[in-house]
């Protein structure tokens, strides 16, 4: 008996022995891939690579990592020399390499970004249906909505959802709910980035940008504007279906299923008004609910909508001044003070206009929409600001400049802003204008609610 112990203890310790030199062998091949993966030399890397895919493909998610950037290297090497069996075998090798990575590692916290890029690389390079589409995207989200980020991939989830409800796959009250859950993921994109710009927009105004904050700043700019146009593609592809004739049938339909429910109550509402359906009694019937049974930020905005629209002007605006009470978001403060900046320009008052859109830039810096609606204010005051023709168009001045404001925070409406700024320069008065008067460098006090001074431009 003891003979037979030692020889099955000899078996075990030389399997245990193999085992470690074959963990040991797939931990150096994979520390010298890797190596070459991060300095970018893809060719040397996959010698080690396929030694690891074929005798070790259980070790490590890394080889799955390296492998999709050492193939999509390639991918893009054959697309730019319009190789297309080569396109085809890379596309191919990429796709089964993010299965295996979901084979061999199911519960990976990677596991939502694999899906996210699978669906990615499949929407990007016209593979697969509507429905599988879906269901990738789907699973990928359902995951882990924070890795979700493309806006791409967003819209692609989104516009597969679509066909598949016209084809009857899915029902209307679950497309509006992906509608909801996919523009939440947006607005929180784009918030988490508008947060990150302006904080990078304090340190260039300071002078203290760092070349890398620099480049930063530079990607975030010109990125940040995707979210909007996603949203607003998402709206149009929705079309039709998105409006009051499907929404209010939909939500008198399902109201009192939904009626202790909160966050349903909040997106419905949030969906109405949107589309301007607010006017239909199921709005108000949503509101009154949501606020008798959680009072908050949300329902006391939609009430103050609901009172606008009633032309309660007054009542709307105690419904707005307690929204911002009842949040501690900066952001949702931002919103509400430019309501109110809006309602108090159209009302024509225009100090009190001013003051709240300031308010409205104190909690959110990059909101352009406030600068353009005080460059419209001081643009609509040219007539009354000043004694003569000179200093009453020097107004424009100070309405461009506010335009330009705008036009450096808010990337989503820069090009709309530098027109409308340009537009407001060329009503000032012109270099010929300035020399004539030798007014070049000169201040004129606005001596109407502006208050304050323009400096005439020197050139």
């Amino acid at each position: 008996m003891r003979r037979i112990y030692i020889f099955l203890g000899i078996i075990l310790f030389s399997s245990l022995g193999l085992y470690a030199q074959e963990t040991d062998k797939c931990d150096v091949n994979l520390s010298l891939e890797n190596d070459y993966v991060r300095a970018g030399k893809y060719d040397e890397a996959l010698t080690y690579w396929n030694k690891l895919i074929k005798d070790c493909p259980k070790h490590s998610e890394a080889i799955y990592a390296d492998g999709t950037k050492i193939f999509k290297a390639k991918l893009k090497k054959a697309k730019k020399a319009k190789d297309e069996i080569k396109t085809k075998e890379y596309l191919n090798t990429i796709l089964d390499l993010y299965d295996k990575w979901l084979a061999y590692f199911p519960d990976s916290k990677n596991a939502a970004k694999v899906y996210h890029d699978k669906g990615l690389m499949m929407l990007n390079n016209k593979i697969g249906s509507k429905e599988e589409l879906y269901n990738i995207f789907g699973k990928g989200y359902n995951l882990n909505k924070n890795k979700f980020t493309n806006p791409k991939a967003i819209y692609g989830y989104f516009d597969a959802a679509v066909a598949l409800y016209k084809t009857d796959k899915l029902s209307f009250e679950d497309l509006i709910n992906h509608y909801n859950d996919l523009t939440g993921s947006i607005d929180k994109l784009s918030e988490k980035y508008t947060v990150i710009m302006e904080q990078l927009q304090k340190k260039e105004d300071a002078g203290e940008l760092t070349k890398k904050e620099e480049k930063k700043l530079k990607a975030i700019r010109k990125n940040l504007p995707i979210y909007s146009i996603v949203a607003n593609n998402m709206d149009k592809i929705l079309g039709e279906l998105g409006d009051c004739k499907h929404l209010v049938p939909l939500y008198k339909r399902t109201f009192e299923e939904n009626k202790d429910n909160p966050s349903w109550l909040r997106k419905a509402a949030a969906n109405l008004s949107k589309k301007d359906c607010s006017n239909d009694p199921i709005f108000e019937k949503l509101v009154i609910q949501l606020d008798k049974i959680e009072p908050s930020f949300s329902s006391a905005y939609f009430l103050g909508i609901l009172m606008e629209k009633k032309g309660k002007i007054n009542e709307a605006i105690k419904y707005y001044k307690k929204a911002i009470s009842l949040t501690d978001k900066p952001y949702d403060k931002a919103k509400i003070y430019y309501k109110l900046a809006r309602l108090a320009e159209k009302r024509g008052q225009k100090s009190q206009a001013r003051s709240y859109a300031h308010k409205a830039l104190e909690f959110k810096p990059s909101m352009g929409g406030a600068y353009m609606l005080i460059a419209r204010l001081y643009a609509n005051s040219a007539n009354s600001c000043g004694s003569d023709e000179f200093s009453k168009r020097a107004t424009y001045w100070l309405a461009a400049s506010m335009a330009d404001r705008a036009a450096k925070v808010d990337p989503s409406i820069a090009k709309r802003a530098r027109k409308t700024a340009a537009a407001y320069r060329a009503k000032a008065p012109s270099k010929t204008d300035i020399f004539i008067k030798g007014m070049a460098g000169k201040k004129i006090p606005m001596k109407c609610w502006i208050g304050g001074s323009v400096t005439v431009p020197n050139k």
